[in-house]
């Protein structure tokens, strides 16, 4: 007997968990969370050719040396940053050109602005160089969740992705050898605001840029990504990584948000940018708002 109340007691809240879980319609195609961001990669749209988008002709693929990531000429760089005494200047190197007589470190220095490093004749010399913003865009998209049967514009998400595409040229460094080098770098941001009852509550901001040798390899990945959430939501989880896949790199980035009230559902965005070495660059992310139930970020998955 005491078997048979213990099972029904069990069942009850079971019934009464489930009960909590909003529904969802099937017209909304909003994904369950998924840690599995390259698959939701693989779903989607071929990436954007910024080039074209904007209009601008593509640059040719550059003839002579190509540039080298900091990874792959670690000791040349820091040799040559170490002769000019640099070394606590730099906030992070781009890249790094070997001709038969110069040799060039691009960086970017603590102060925010970017610098060539070029040795020509034993002797170093240090330029300031600028970057030129040559286009931008602005996409916008907007999920609604279901509320019971209908769906619910009090509920949505809104995701905003913009592009910003710059130029960073070597032409007035003094080389003869490198003043026609260019390098090229793609500011993404990626905001994925949850609207919850008509405000805006929580967003995930997937922020990089990527500067790559057009056509040859990427050669720096800077991840600024980051959240923010109102007074009264809690952030459980946040995550966001960098990576590059043969051509392309990408920045990952994943988080939870959970709301202090009395047993809401918990919701979660899977985000990722992306830009490849012929400046082609992709966004997107998977929501959902029915992650797990609780009181905060304690709950039952």
């Amino acid at each position: 007997m005491r078997k048979m109340k213990s099972g029904v007691i069990l069942l009850a809240l079971l019934l009464a968990a489930m009960a909590m879980v909003p529904v969802v319609s099937a017209g909304n195609q909003m994904p369950v969370l998924s840690s599995d961001v390259k698959t939701l990669q693989a779903s989607q749209s071929p990436d954007t050719d910024m080039f074209a988008y904007l209009g601008i002709a593509k640059p040719a693929l550059s003839a002579g040396p190509k540039w080298q990531t900091y990874a792959s000429s670690k000791k040349e760089v820091d040799t040559l940053l170490g002769k000019a005494g640099k070394q606590k200047d730099v906030r992070n190197v781009i890249g790094y050109l070997d001709g038969t007589n110069e040799q060039v470190v691009l960086y970017s220095g603590n102060d925010g602005n970017f610098y060539a490093l070029l040795q020509k004749e034993g002797a170093i010399t240090i330029t300031k160089v600028s970057s030129t913003v040559i286009g931008s865009k602005v996409e916008q998209s907007v999920d609604v969740y279901s509320s019971g049967i209908t769906l619910d514009q009090n509920n949505r998400s809104v995701h905003t992705t913009r592009y910003e595409l710059s130029r960073i040229s070597l032409a007035g460094i003094g080389s003869s050898e490198f003043s026609t080098a260019t390098v090229y770098s793609n500011h993404i941001t990626r905001t994925d605001s949850w609207i919850w009852l008509g405000i805006s509550r929580a967003s995930l901001y997937t922020d990089g840029t990527f500067t790559y040798d057009y056509g040859n390899r990427i050669l720096a990945i800077n991840d600024n990504s980051n959240t923010y959430q109102a007074l009264g939501f809690d952030q459980c989880q946040f995550t966001h990584s960098t990576r590059i896949t043969g051509i392309t790199g990408y920045i990952d980035s994943s988080v939870i948000w959970s709301v202090y009230t009395a047993m809401p559902p918990k919701h979660s965005v899977n985000a990722w940018i992306s830009c490849n070495i012929y400046g082609s660059t992709n966004g997107n992310s998977a929501t959902s708002d029915w992650v797990a139930t609780g009181f905060g970020c304690f709950g039952i998955p």
